[in-house]
């Protein structure tokens, strides 16, 4: 069930970018809005807390619309 819920959340959108540094992370929703991209972030945390491990870990993810993925890609790639 909740993995057919995260399915539909996501269904139009593609994943076009994942990482752990936050100012990386800056740096791609940045390039996105300067070439007029439209885009959905996630967030994923894993450790601390009680039983989650020694450290705390974050994953940020970039979501777009299939139909620019191309686009995307190249504002993530290309841009200065």
């Amino acid at each position: 069930m909740i993995k057919n819920f995260f399915t539909s959340l996501f269904v139009n959108w593609e994943l076009v970018y994942s990482t752990q540094d936050v100012s990386e992370y800056s740096s791609i929703k940045g390039n996105l809005e300067n070439n007029d991209v439209k885009y959905k972030t996630k967030t994923i945390s894993s450790g601390g807390g009680e039983g989650g491990g020694y450290g705390f870990s974050s994953t940020y993810q970039i979501f777009v619309p299939k139909e620019v993925v191309h686009k995307a890609n190249k504002a993530i790639h290309h841009s200065k």
